[in-house]
């Protein structure tokens, strides 16, 4: 009787145990059946552009999630062009009669020149999408159409002294960039955006286009450039 009794116990033992295993075979502390990408996966390679798609769907020309980003970084590609009635707004255009405009091109050259409006709608043209960020406020993607200022240089005649180029506004506005920075592709003075007559609002007749860098580079309504 007594051997029944260690049989029947040694049974129930089995059958609690098969129990404890099935239970936790099935507890949420398994690992999920879909793998975690691995952080290589999730970031890209250093150094590397990063595609960058618009955040909202629902208005697809909102580029608002980039404007921390550095626009050297950003491979804007595959980002909408930001409408021309988009494009945002910074300063006070100031007036510009197009017949009296001039733009200068003085300083370490070997030959000053004074173009017109008209002569430099003749030089030949540059057509390229590029982003401008003003970091922290906002990020417009267009396409821009202008004059190489490698081009007018190189027609100037830069002096081997020079190491820095100056742009001056209309408006006073002014920015100074190393003879290097201008030489690099994406550098010029835009006439067009999108197809159309620069506005004024966006600096006609002419704005410096500075692909990679911040919108403060971007000079507007520029009427002058020194070599120096």
């Amino acid at each position: 009787m007594l051997r029944f009794k260690h049989l029947a116990l040694g049974i129930s033992l089995v059958i609690i145990l098969a129990v404890v295993v099935l239970v936790f075979s099935c507890s949420p502390l398994q690992p999920s059946a879909t793998p975690t990408p691995s952080r290589q996966s999730e970031e890209p390679a250093l150094n590397q552009p990063v595609n960058e798609e618009p955040a909202n769907e629902q208005n697809s020309t909102d580029l608002s999630h980039l404007i921390n980003k550095n626009p050297a970084e950003v491979d804007n590609s595959r980002l909408p062009i930001t409408p021309t009635e988009e494009l945002h707004v910074t300063g006070l255009a100031p007036k510009v009669e197009t017949a009296e405009y001039r733009l200068v091109i003085d300083g370490l050259v070997d030959t000053p020149l004074t173009l017109t409006h008209k002569a430099l709608m003749r030089y030949p043209t540059v057509t390229e999408i590029v982003l401008l960020i003003c970091p922290g406020f906002f990020a417009d993607n267009a396409e821009w159409t202008g004059v190489q200022v490698t081009t007018l240089l190189a027609e100037a005649g830069i002096k081997p002294e020079a190491r820095q180029v100056a742009f001056y506004a209309l408006d006073g506005y002014q920015r100074v960039l190393s003879l290097e920075e201008v030489q690099r592709e994406g550098v010029f003075l835009a006439h067009t955006v999108n197809g159309k007559i620069l506005p004024k609002e966006h600096g006609y007749p002419l704005r410096l286009v500075v692909k990679g860098m911040y919108g403060g580079q971007w000079v507007k309504w520029v009427n002058r450039i020194e070599v120096m």
